[in-house]
């Protein structure tokens, strides 16, 4: 993950916010910002952000559906996908 290529300091993000967000969006590999030796930031590309922000929605609606599953279910709250797709042609 850590690359001297991908790891900047402060410094070099205030002299050339360009270069860097470059550098994040060539390499897709984010770019580590250190402030006197301590990561404090990262630069990600905003395609690859937006790929792991689907992943993780992805994810937490598949818990979500693993918590509803083991809830008891009345016969009313709850249809099998195919009817929810009838029920939908029909409205």
């Amino acid at each position: 993950m850590f690359n001297s290529q991908n790891i900047k300091s402060l410094t070099d993000l205030r002299l050339d916010p360009a270069k860097i967000t470059k550098l994040a969006s060539v390499s897709d590999n984010p770019v580590y910002i250190l402030n006197r030796g301590k990561p404090v930031s990262v630069i990600l590309d905003v395609k690859v952000y937006e790929e792991l922000i689907e992943k993780l929605n992805d994810s937490l609606d598949a818990l979500e559906m693993k918590k509803f599953e083991k809830k008891p279910k009345k016969i009313k709250d709850w249809i099998s996908h195919d009817k929810l797709v009838k029920k939908l042609k029909l409205s």
